[in-house]
């Protein structure tokens, strides 16, 4: 089996995981159900744009982005980068498997806030078969602090919060 550019991110960096694999599934939702796996433990990924940069957006796989937070948290306005965009950017990941690492390509992360509760993290290896898992402690050290903010929301808040400004 051949190594996704997380792994080898990960491995290069001397950062302790392992690789779970799991029936293939396209969507967050399938991936945490084929993996039998809590929605809340998988992180997700969104690639967003805002005219001069790219940024990558973690959040639970139980949660929704809403991007006018991350436009009020940013100061930028912002739309989802288009899955030719993400495929140029993610070069080695299948389409729709964005690895919940912004700097293995050199991208910003931000990260919602609720992600820093985590036990454990799960996240895309590059495929559609494969997550990454690793402690919690351990994923939030790959993370920026100052780049924690409120970017998401349960599905079921959506349609109150989106409309907040």
């Amino acid at each position: 089996m051949n190594f996704l550019p997380a792994e080898t991110y990960l491995a290069e960096h001397q950062i302790k995981f392992d690789t779970l694999v799991h029936p293939l599934s396209f969507s967050s939702m399938q991936t945490a159900h084929s993996a039998r796996i809590s929605p809340s433990s998988l992180v997700k990924s969104v690639v967003l744009w805002n005219g001069d940069d790219y940024v990558m957006c973690l959040l639970p796989a139980s949660h929704v982005l809403v991007l006018n937070w991350v436009d009020m948290e940013t100061g930028d306005k912002h739309r989802l980068a288009t899955e030719s965009e993400v495929e140029r950017l993610l070069q080695g990941c299948e389409p729709g498997a964005v690895p919940a690492l912004g700097q293995a390509f050199d991208i910003p992360v931000l990260w919602d806030h609720c992600l820093a509760k985590l036990d454990e993290a799960y996240f895309e290896a590059g495929d559609h078969k494969r997550l990454i898992h690793m402690e919690g402690d351990e994923f939030r050290s790959l993370l920026d602090q100052d780049c924690a903010i409120s970017l998401s929301c349960s599905p079921d808040t959506l349609e109150y919060y989106q409309y907040i400004h």
